[in-house]
C-alpha cells in the first residue's frame, strides 16, 4: 500500500512541476528540455520512491532529454540554414550588378 501512496504523491508532484507548461504553449523542443529537467527533478526529490523503480524513470526521462537536446540542436541548425537561405535570395544581385 505504502509503494502505490508514493507513486500517487509522485504523479502529484510532477503535475505541480510542470504548470507553467499547460495552456497555449508551444511544444518545442527547448520546452520539452525544461519540463524534463523540473521532472528529473521532482523524481530526484521523493525519498520513499522504490530505488529500482527511481532509477528506471530516471534511465527513461534521461534518454528522452537527450533526444530532446539533439533536437533542439537541429532545430537550431535548421533555422540556421534557413536565414542563410533567406538572406542570400534577398541579397541577390541585380543583372546590372553581375
Amino acid at each position: 500500500m505504502r509503494r502505490q501512496q508514493a507513486g500517487d504523491d509522485a504523479r502529484d508532484r510532477a503535475r505541480e512541476g510542470h504548470e507553467g507548461l499547460r495552456g497555449d504553449a508551444a511544444l518545442t523542443a527547448m520546452n520539452v528540455r525544461r519540463m524534463l529537467a523540473q521532472e528529473i527533478e521532482c523524481l530526484r526529490s521523493i525519498p520513499d520512491l522504490d530505488p529500482l523503480r527511481k532509477a528506471g524513470l530516471l534511465a527513461q526521462l534521461a534518454r528522452v532529454a537527450l533526444q530532446a537536446i539533439e533536437m533542439t540542436t537541429l532545430e537550431a541548425r535548421v533555422e540556421a540554414v534557413e536565414t542563410a537561405l533567406r538572406l542570400r535570395k534577398d541579397h541577390q544581385p541585380s543583372e546590372e550588378e553581375r
